[in-house]
């Protein structure tokens, strides 16, 4: 694991300030990024959540988990997330993010996309519980996917193509102004697992 060709986007937030993503396309060789997903794949224990709509319950079109301190959750869309402890495995990737990019970070989602038919809408990780600004590290191991961004007001868009292997971290304030999406792919035929670490007081 390291930090190789790191690249920067400037993102306008509001008058007069702006955001900052950093991004490594291949943070993890390609190698590491295979274990890394081998060993999601196999040992989360993935949970198929459903989402409420006009009072239907329809599955989330993807699989996910969330791991933190026991005893906590994390809820978002009306689904509530107990937390698992960190196996070691994962707890080793959370403390290698953390030295490389000098953040805290304590609590991760995880998400299998199982291939292009599994997707995550328009959103962003504003909840309460992350507090104010939170910075949000998203590590993505298998297919590669297109990851887009959009400013709320100005509806200004950024698109990046995410790796198997890469890292991408949103800076503070970016949730505030921008929503998030990995839209369906119908040319992608491959899993990904997407990591996404955030800290929580």
């Amino acid at each position: 694991m390291g930090l190789f060709e790191e690249q920067t986007f400037a993102l306008p937030l509001c008058e007069g300030r702006q955001g900052e993503i950093r991004f490594w396309p291949n943070w993890l060789s390609s190698a590491d990024a295979d274990s890394l997903l081998s060993q999601a794949i196999d040992n989360v224990p993935w949970r198929q959540d459903t989402i409420h709509i006009a009072g239907k319950a329809i599955p989330l079109p993807r699989l996910q988990q969330w791991y933190g301190e026991v005893g906590t959750s994390y809820t978002y869309s009306n689904i509530r997330l107990a937390a698992l402890a960190f196996p070691d495995w994962l707890d080793t990737v959370r403390g290698t993010i953390e030295r490389d990019t000098g953040m805290p970070f304590n609590r991760a989602l995880v998400n299998h996309y199982r291939s292009g038919a599994d997707s995550v809408d328009w959103h962003a990780d504003d909840e309460a519980e992350l507090g104010p600004e939170p910075v949000i590290a998203s590590l993505s191991v298998g297919e590669e996917r297109v990851f887009q961004m959009r400013h709320t007001e100005t509806q200004q868009q950024l698109s990046i193509v995410l790796p198997h292997g890469s890292l991408l971290v949103m800076g503070a304030g970016i949730q505030a102004y921008w929503q998030h999406r990995v839209a369906k792919d119908k040319c992608a035929t491959a899993a990904r697992v997407n990591f996404t670490f955030r800290y929580m007081a």
